[in-house]
């Protein structure tokens, strides 16, 4: 009688209803995935009736840019970012205007009725800032000599001078209109051309602020009934020993000398600028119709919104 234990090499743990032509993978799909090189997916599954497992391995491109999906999302991601980064300066700059507005106020000029805005640290490149500066001293100075030249015409008059009334009259409506031209005609055109380097603006400055030279040397002269104390009026002055009336004719006469020539010499400076910078009358002609059309788009846009709020 054989004394061997027949479940001697039993396995216990085997499972009695295990098809034993069913053969797991060796390795588990986790596994393969988790030691994938970048680039690789790696797909286990099981063979029926095999003794080894099967291991496919299917490709994917390694650069995204070669998948068209990926490089459209990558795509909306960067067009997204663009459109953040705008959204942002436009808060920034919405920001520094209401800051700009709490601090200074949205007219600040002229000062005893705000009309516009201007400030030239803030909107003149500092490169630019002194010359725009020395003009706007040269159109305040203007506004001395329109006042000293009517108060030696008022004078003039006191003291008998032929066609004084004529003159004071006519000094008068330059204190007036010749303010108002010569900033709206060549004072804020050099200030908007430096500030946004147009040459449309250069051009309105050269017309006018040539005709504003001329008209300076035309009053330092003097001429009678043209509203000017200017050198021949002074003559006639100090021929009737009116010498108080003459002093101020000679202020006048050498306030208009030196506006003449010191907007003669700024003349110059401004035009070596618009040189420098390249730019042409065609593109100032270019840039006027470009308004004209801007302005025509707006009014049309005001008509019609004014008609259906009728309506």
């Amino acid at each position: 009688m054989s004394s061997q234990n027949p479940f001697e090499h039993a396995d216990y743990n085997a499972n009695p209803f295990e098809d034993a032509n069913q053969i797991q993978a060796d390795v588990p799909l986790t596994e393969h995935t988790g030691k994938a090189e970048v680039g690789q997916e790696y797909t286990s599954y099981t063979q029926y009736g095999d003794s080894q497992s099967s291991v496919y391995q299917t490709s994917v491109p390694a650069n995204p840019a070669d998948d068209p999906k990926l490089a459209a999302k990558a795509a909306e991601l960067r067009r997204r970012e663009e459109e953040l980064a705008a959204r942002e300066r436009e808060i920034q700059a919405a920001q520094a205007e209401a800051d700009r507005v709490r601090t200074q106020g949205k007219n600040n000029f002229p000062k005893f009725y705000p009309l516009i805005y201007m400030s030239i640290p803030a909107e003149i490149p500092k490169a630019h800032q002194s010359i725009v500066k020395f003009l706007y001293n040269i159109w305040l100075a203007l506004l001395g000599t329109l006042g000293l030249n009517f108060l030696a015409c008022m004078l003039m008059l006191f003291a008998g001078i032929p066609n004084g009334a004529a003159d004071m009259g006519v000094s008068l409506g330059y204190c007036f209109t010749i303010t108002a031209a010569s900033f709206l005609l060549w004072y804020r055109p050099v200030y908007n051309a430096f500030m946004k380097e147009m040459s449309m603006y250069y051009y309105f400055y050269f017309i006018f602020n040539g005709f504003h030279i001329l008209f300076s040397f035309y009053m330092a002269l003097g001429f009678p009934s043209t509203g000017s104390a200017g050198l021949i009026n002074m003559i006639q002055v100090f021929n009737g020993h009116h010498i108080f009336a003459g002093i101020l004719c000679v202020f006048s006469t050498a306030l208009w000398f030196v506006q003449g020539f010191g907007c003669l010499f700024f003349y110059r400076q401004v035009h070596q600028h618009y040189n420098q910078q390249g730019h042409t009358f065609d593109q100032a002609k270019a840039q006027v119709t470009s308004s004209a059309v801007r302005s025509q788009a707006v009014q049309n846009a005001a008509w019609s919104a004014a008609t259906s709020n009728r309506v």
